[in-house]
């Protein structure tokens, strides 16, 4: 077995960043990245029936979102990126805005949120309500929007 050589071999210094010189093609950026918020666990007042109006419900949001790449790169500019934690906030503030009856009107809101930024161009969003049945992980949907054109 060879010694790790920090990627030399492939045109790259042990910290990721081409070797000075290097012919490697890394190839063309694509446009769009995506963004991806998995898994946030947040109490809702959600819910049709009486008794889901007495108290908020555990509720998992997963957010994807294409958004363009900026020309030039990220550049390790914050202000060049979608950012996640905007749309973690939005969402948890939405949690405070009183009763919502459907997931489905919950995760149009939440697309909303995602979308507010230029920058994105489609936003796939899943809404699960944690506890509705004992012997199922979750009950919820999901819903896509894109910018049109």
């Amino acid at each position: 077995m060879a010694p790790d050589d920090g990627g030399r071999a492939y045109g790259r210094d042990a910290d990721d960043r081409p070797v000075a010189g290097s012919d490697l093609d890394t190839g063309v950026a694509d446009e769009l990245y995506v963004v991806r918020l998995r898994g946030l666990v947040v109490d809702f007042r959600i819910g049709i029936h009486p008794h889901e109006r007495d108290g908020a419900q555990r509720v998992r949001v997963d957010v994807t979102v294409d958004a363009v790449r900026p020309d030039g790169g990220f550049r390790e500019d914050y202000r060049r990126v979608y950012c996640y934690e905007r749309l973690a906030a939005g969402i948890r503030a939405l949690a405070g805005g009183g009763h919502i009856g459907l997931v489905e009107t919950l995760a149009e809101r939440i697309a909303e949120l995602a979308m507010a930024d230029p920058r994105a161009r489609r936003a796939e969003v899943t809404v699960d309500k944690l506890d509705v049945f004992p012997d199922a992980e979750g009950a919820g949907v999901t819903v896509t929007r894109r910018r049109a054109g």
